[in-house]
């Protein structure tokens, strides 16, 4: 069978823009973990194998997810945040964006969260934290921006939530805001973590004069 056309790549987005929040309650504001070094996050399922006598091939029957993951943070000493959602046996949530600000893609959902610390005489002081679901999570799905608001530094794209366009050629759909040339100083910053501003007529790639 023919090939499909070659995928459009992108220069990808730097790990330094995620963003991992946590409340004890559903109904709390979100509120960042400081000093997170990495994290992961896995969506496994459940495999069954149904393979049978004449099979070409292993095959299997899905189970539920096990969502569980863990995250990495140098010691606080300002907070007690991870602790004490390890402390409690209700659980807690958790919000992980990989894309920060750049997309609204993320994850959500209930958790139970166990954590530890560790230090030494040639080492930080870092927190280990490892989770699992208590329940369903959702997901996040990206938006394509359509607007681009340039009254801030940097500036925020539109609708909300709206993931920034992966480099400049990509705000070409881009509606600017205002259409006038943007004020010194404004911008807002590309998936490829470069600058762009609109001078009245187009996009130009870095911070407005």
């Amino acid at each position: 069978m023919p090939a499909p056309a070659p995928a459009v790549n992108t220069s990808g987005t730097h790990g330094k823009y995620g963003i991992l929040a946590l409340k004890m309650n559903s109904g709390d504001p979100w509120v960042a973990i400081a000093n997170i070094s990495d994290y992961t996050l896995s969506m496994a399922k459940d495999k069954v194998e149904t393979s049978g006598l004449g099979s070409p091939n292993k095959t299997y029957a899905l189970g539920l997810r096990d969502l569980s993951g863990s995250l990495t943070a140098f010691g606080d000493r300002l907070s007690d945040v991870l602790f004490d959602a390890s402390d409690t046996d209700l659980g807690c949530y958790l919000g992980i964006w990989p894309y920060g600000e750049l997309s609204a893609q993320g994850w959500e959902g209930p958790a139970h969260l166990d954590a530890s610390i560790k230090g030494g005489i040639t080492s930080a002081v870092t927190i280990d934290a490892t989770f699992v679901a208590n329940g369903a999570w959702t997901r996040t799905s990206m938006v394509a921006a359509t607007g681009a608001n340039g009254v801030s530094s940097p500036g925020k794209f539109t609708p909300a939530g709206a993931m920034a366009p992966a480099n400049l050629a990509g705000m070409s759909a881009v509606v600017a805001n205002p259409l006038t040339a943007w004020p010194a100083g404004t911008f807002v910053k590309l998936g490829d973590g470069s600058s762009a501003y609109w001078n009245a007529t187009a996009w130009t790639a870095g911070v407005a004069p």
